[in-house]
């Protein structure tokens, strides 16, 4: 790549007052001057241009408030999966988490949170505004980055004194059914957060894990199973973010809770069935030699979770049995 001396921001979407602002941040990070406040190891708050209630959320900002460490890669997981008609899984190298230098964001990250915050937006749904996305050019690569409205008053879900684990574990039914709606109303698949306003109600953010599914390209099986994989991913997210705060309960049943959005009264049961019969065979690595999709039938149609999906998967979605 030829010699760059200082990056090159190229931003969309944004209004002028915005892009200066994200210019100016990652033109002085290479000078070792900090303007923003640190959130998480890749974001930074900035001063909003236009209002005071608010300020930009710049995701993508660079390690921990420093520069983009181009050539090296995220090491988090999980890996980004998909499933083909018949219900093979292949991996989904560029929605993966680890395809993002460390301190970055990958180009489908900012362009799909782009994307389905818009389209979320319109539907009706309550999401974290995206203004716009970009990316950052030096000597040594590219990296992108997304920008937000972020208000001064949101705040997160964690356990805490102001949230109790009660509530915490309650909200991740709410974040599953949340998921399992968009995914019947809209044929968008993906796992979400959340975050609170000052009357506690909450809003959609972390959107750049969705894809979009389709009659023609998915069937009634691959639909199960992208909805599936996402809502392991939440099983997951909410046993290690529970068990973080200090809740003292065996993992399964931790696990369990986000299935309640399919099935009301799942079980630590429920859920080692659904990782047993389903999460390990079809869901954590690509099949090896012939794929049987009647056997993949009999599965999920044994699973009570899984068989819940089956019937939630929306009519125009083929059916391999009758």
């Amino acid at each position: 790549m030829e010699q760059i001396d200082r990056p090159i921001v190229e931003t969309r979407h944004l209004d002028d007052a915005v892009a200066r602002r994200v210019r100016a941040w990652f033109k002085r990070t290479v000078d070792g001057r900090r303007l923003g406040i640190l959130d998480g190891s890749r974001a930074v708050l900035l001063p909003h241009p236009d209002r005071r209630d608010a300020l930009l959320k710049l995701k993508g900002a660079g390690l921990l408030g420093g520069s983009v460490r181009y050539g090296q890669y995220l090491r988090t997981g999980p890996m980004a999966v998909t499933f083909d008609f018949d219900g093979r899984m292949m991996e989904d190298v560029a929605s993966g988490h680890d395809n993002a230098v460390l301190g970055g964001a990958s180009f489908q990250q900012a362009a799909t949170e782009y994307r389905v915050s818009a389209l979320l937006r319109d539907a009706g749904y309550p999401v974290v505004p995206c203004l716009g996305y970009g990316n950052v050019t030096t000597s040594d690569g590219v990296s992108w980055f997304s920008v937000f409205e972020w208000r001064r008053e949101w705040s997160g879900i964690g356990i805490s004194p102001g949230f109790p684990a009660e509530r915490y574990l309650a909200v991740n039914v709410e974040l599953a059914r949340q998921q399992l709606d968009i995914a019947v109303r809209q044929h968008l698949v993906g796992y979400i957060g959340y975050i609170r306003d000052a009357e506690g109600r909450f809003i959609i953010k972390d959107l750049h894990p969705f894809r979009r599914l389709d009659p023609v390209n998915h069937s009634q099986l691959s639909w199960t199973l992208e909805v599936l994989h996402t809502l392991w991913v939440r099983c997951s997210a909410c046993r290690y973010f529970a068990r973080a705060g200090g809740v003292e309960m065996d993992d399964d049943e931790l696990s369990a809770i986000p299935l309640r959005a399919l099935v009301a009264d799942a079980t630590a049961a429920d859920y080692q069935a659904f990782e047993t019969t389903i999460v390990k065979p079809y869901m954590s690595g690509k099949p090896e030699g012939r794929f049987d999709t009647a056997a993949l039938c009999r599965d999920l149609a044994a699973v009570r979770v899984a068989a819940a999906a089956l019937e939630l998967c929306p009519q125009e979605y083929a059916r391999f049995t009758a």
